[in-house]
């Protein structure tokens, strides 16, 4: 049992011995433990964006890039990049203003609704990036296939049969999901699952 668990039972049952404890002294126990999960949850987003960044650049240094304009996809390759940096900015400058709102929340009732609003947040950013890396790696492969000179030039015996694309193309999107849903339901889902105790504790006290 947790030190507020323990302590809102005092509050309740009064029992002899251990400190009393207000409502009010209870609900900013839960205010500031929401407030710190949330903090994380921003400042995570920030590494994740960082890392992205790092990964990037690693990619233009080590010669990957002038492979992948030789092909013809350095413009696909842009657009890619810009599109992943635009939702992470876009969820992190999210996740930032959620913080602040819980910060500042001086009611119940209102903190309750920003923690839904969070977790809400934190599961379109996880769908929102599946659905992109999902989409890229469609786009990316058909892009290789119908539109390089490295594939069109090919003759026909030399083209690979479209059944070994298509199973490729699921295969590496299965690999890949399943990967980012490892991800963000070990460092994220954690977080998350504390916000839903910490809204259930606010019921608690609503009753």
């Amino acid at each position: 049992m947790d030190e507020l668990e323990l302590l809102k039972k005092d509050w309740k049952s009064r029992e002899h011995g251990l400190p009393k404890l207000s409502y009010t002294e209870i609900y900013q126990m839960i205010l500031k433990k929401s407030s710190s999960i949330v903090r994380w949850i921003f400042i995570i987003s920030i590494l994740e964006f960082l890392l992205w960044a790092s990964l990037d650049i690693i990619f233009k240094l080590n010669g990957m890039q002038a492979k992948v304009e030789k092909v013809d996809m350095g413009s696909f390759s842009l657009i890619a990049s810009i599109a992943s940096y635009c939702i992470l900015i876009y969820f992190i400058t999210r996740f930032y203003l959620n913080y602040k709102k819980i910060k500042a929340t001086d009611s119940t009732r209102v903190l309750m609704e920003n923690i839904i609003k969070t977790r809400r947040t934190v599961k379109q950013y996880i769908w929102v990036n599946i659905g992109f890396f999902t989409l890229t790696i469609l786009a990316t492969m058909a892009y290789m296939v119908f539109f390089t000179d490295e594939f069109q030039n090919r003759s026909i015996e030399e083209q690979a049969p479209i059944w070994l694309v298509v199973a490729t193309t699921i295969f590496i999107i299965a690999v890949f999901v399943g990967f980012i849903i490892l991800f963000y339901r070990v460092v994220y889902g954690i977080l998350t699952r504390r916000l839903k105790k910490n809204y259930k504790e606010l019921e608690k006290l609503e009753v």
